[in-house]
């Protein structure tokens, strides 16, 4: 019952947070929403925050879990690096709630010198790690030209970060322009920057 009630409650502040965001949502609102007592949130978390980095922590879990999964289906390097892509364009479509939570904590991200947002910071990079690993691979096969594999996760990770943010707010819809577009065009132009010469970035 009482792991029931953990995950009621956070399937509850999942519901709220992206409605109302982080300051818009009290422990009281989320007790009532989930039909339990404030003593019953706190019997599982300490306040508001820890409930708030816990989701984090599954939304981060689920995109790197969907970041292996497609660098893992796909053959060649090019292919597992525009498999990022398409892991962060899932996320968006199909976990929107764990993405607009995430979002607000990336947005109104403040060190509280607990040691825990740097947790969340290390989760993350898990991400671009994913990624540098796939560019060291294809740096190292010859698929790509010699490159730093870092700052090249990092540079892919804030485009795809950035194109995503602009879908939420429309931007995408009203220019007319699809995600297979942008994926491609993002595949051809990243691609003439860092394959070898007759390399293929599909």
């Amino acid at each position: 019952m009482r792991k029931n009630n953990r995950d009621r409650i956070l399937k509850t502040a999942r519901q709220l947070l992206p409605r109302y965001g982080y300051n818009g949502v009290s422990i009281r609102a989320i007790a009532e929403k989930a039909r339990l007592t404030t003593g019953a949130i706190y019997f599982h978390f300490r306040d508001k925050k820890e409930i708030y980095r816990t989701i984090c922590f599954e939304a981060i879990d689920t995109l790197i879990s969907n970041f292996r999964e497609g660098i893992r289906r796909r053959k060649t390097p090019s292919q597992k690096l525009i498999s990022t892509f398409d892991s962060y364009i899932d996320f968006f479509y199909n976990n929107r709630d764990h993405y607009n939570i995430l979002m607000e904590y990336k947005a109104n991200y403040h060190p509280d010198g607990s040691g825990h947002d740097l947790e969340i910071a290390r989760k993350m990079s898990e991400m671009t790690d994913l990624m540098e690993e796939t560019i060291r691979t294809g740096v190292k096969d010859g698929s790509f030209r010699e490159v730093d594999p870092r700052m090249l996760a990092l540079l892919l990770a804030a485009v795809t970060e950035g194109m995503l943010q602009l879908k939420k707010l429309g931007v995408f819809d009203y220019l007319k322009i699809s995600d297979a577009e942008f994926r491609k065009f993002m595949g051809d132009t990243m691609g003439k920057g860092i394959l070898k010469s007759g390399g293929s970035t599909v």
